[in-house]
């Protein structure tokens, strides 16, 4: 029974780190990156960006509302994690897709921009999986 609790404990630890990283930092702070450089961007790119920070802070708001032993908050995280989520992804279809089309690359590397979103971004479905597996499982365990 301990070693159960102790693997629960490193699981929603971990949960929490990952989602630190990529929801709440690496997409909330390319969202902001965009709004920052609107001028530069135009106005799709700019309410890219505020969704994609929306998108990340929902994510985020799934995984912390996925900790409490609640039937209601698995389900808002459920709800949220899944909403952020697909908003993430959208989003990240739209930023690779405008970026290739405009043929962005990195000016040192000559790396495409559209390979950094997506290796900057896309991780972001691990802790959101994590986060809804943790709500579904709450879900089922609770009783009130």
């Amino acid at each position: 029974m301990e070693r159960n609790r102790i693997k629960g404990r490193i699981y929603i630890t971990a949960m929490l780190i990952l989602t630190a990283v990529y929801p709440l930092f690496m997409v909330i702070m390319s969202g902001a990156g965009l709004i920052y450089n609107r001028n530069s961007y135009g106005a799709t790119l700019t309410a890219a960006g505020v969704l994609l920070t929306v998108s990340g802070a929902a994510m985020t708001a799934g995984a912390i509302l996925s900790l409490p032993k609640k039937r209601i908050t698995a389900v808002l995280s459920l709800i949220l994690t899944a909403a952020g989520a697909l908003l993430c992804l959208c989003m990240l279809h739209l930023l690779i897709a405008h970026a290739d089309s405009a043929g962005w690359s990195d000016d040192r590397t000559m790396e495409p921009v559209s390979a950094m979103y997506r290796r900057r971004i896309l991780p972001v479905l691990l802790p959101a999986s994590m986060s809804a597996g943790t709500a579904v499982y709450r879900f089922l365990s609770c009783r009130d």
